[in-house]
């Protein structure tokens, strides 16, 4: 066991072991927080952060390096939270760039180094990976709604409750507040001619129609 704990350690304090795993997690916490609830970016982020934090904590950190590769994160995260149009994502791949060329110092390079083509690459699929899901929220967001509520005027429907100033009538396979000028008894099919909100006014159906 000594020799593959030993093994383990090398590998975990390795510079460039360590600068992937915090790049893992960066990536995991921006998905955990653009895209909640499924709980498996939670756990990638918080066991290769851990895992990072191990090695990190072994090698010549340079805050400067460090923070800024933070600060990337977040410009990264607030893209995708306000759609800046690509603004913030451009500044988080500089900052992520940046700082990972200074994330360690160079009191021994042969120990602590990253090849810059390695930073390169890691810096170019990060903003094409994140500039992807931003792509993707915004092409959901424009879709338009599964429910359009404005279709349920001219809707025709029954009232399961006596209309007048308010009351229950079901439409569109939904229960609905609604009001109406004239009182309907219950039981009554109705027209929807208009809505306020979540909120119905409707007419005999006999009546919308001949009006």
């Amino acid at each position: 066991m000594q020799p593959l704990a030993e093994a383990l350690w090398a590998l975990l304090t390795n510079p460039n072991v360590a600068y992937l795993l915090l790049v893992v997690g960066m990536w995991s916490l921006v998905l955990a927080v653009s895209i909640p609830g499924t709980g498996f970016p939670e756990a990638v982020a918080v066991i290769s952060l851990v895992l990072a934090g191990i090695g990190l904590t072994q090698l010549p950190v340079n805050l400067v390096g460090l923070g800024l590769i933070g600060l990337a994160l977040i410009l990264f995260i607030v893209e995708f939270r306000l759609t800046a149009h690509g603004a913030l994502l451009l500044a988080g791949a500089i900052a992520l760039g940046i700082g990972s060329l200074l994330l360690f110092r160079e009191t021994n390079p042969v120990q602590a180094s990253l090849s810059w083509v390695m930073v390169a690459f890691v810096t170019l699929l990060s903003t094409a990976a994140f500039g992807f899901i931003i792509f993707k929220g915004l092409a959901v967001r424009r879709l338009p709604p599964a429910q359009d509520l404005s279709r349920v005027v001219g809707a025709s429907g029954v009232t399961r409750t006596e209309v007048n100033d308010q009351g229950a009538v079901y439409v569109s396979g939904e229960l609905w507040s609604a009001s109406a000028d004239d009182k309907i008894p219950a039981g009554s099919q109705v027209v929807v001619i208009a809505r306020e909100g979540l909120r119905l006014k409707v007419a005999r159906a006999g009546k919308a129609g001949s009006s």
